[in-house]
């Protein structure tokens, strides 16, 4: 007697889904075959990262500079309140910047609450008499 061989009747729904399936594989290494032949750009990397280095170096020149900032304005007493970023003493001589406005400046009364002082240190808020009216926010910074 011969063998019989049978085979396997598949439905149309299990056949649409095998199609699909291999389809989906297919594309996926299609995907991943793209994603491996495209170079990596390195050299867009560096260059931005060198400016970034530039620009934060610049930044930091500036800010080392920066004595402190006007954080308010007596007009009738003429004394400006400033937020010491860096150490201040008597007698040096400051430059008051705030757009175009320029204005340079012997410090020659120095508070704090109400009491004169010789030095200010980093973070100390300070009373400092001004001959000219300055607005809120002007940068002070040494000569």
């Amino acid at each position: 007697m011969a063998k019989r061989t049978t085979k396997k009747i598949t439905s149309k729904k299990t056949a649409k889904k095998s199609k699909i399936m291999k389809k989906k594989a297919t594309h996926a290494v299609a995907k991943k075959v793209v994603a491996k032949k495209s170079p990596p750009k390195k050299k867009s990397r560096v260059i931005t990262t060198a400016k970034k280095k530039m620009v934060t170096s610049a930044s930091k020149k500036v800010t080392e500079k920066m004595l402190g900032k006007v954080v308010h304005y007596y007009d009738k007493i003429g004394v400006a309140i400033v937020d010491l970023k860096a150490p201040l003493a008597l007698g040096e001589t400051v430059v008051l910047k705030k757009g175009n406005f320029v204005l340079t400046q012997r410090v020659s009364s120095l508070q704090i609450e109400h009491v004169p002082i010789l030095r200010a240190k980093k973070g100390d808020v300070v009373g400092l008499k001004v001959d000219e009216e300055v607005s809120e926010g002007a940068v002070v910074v040494p000569v």
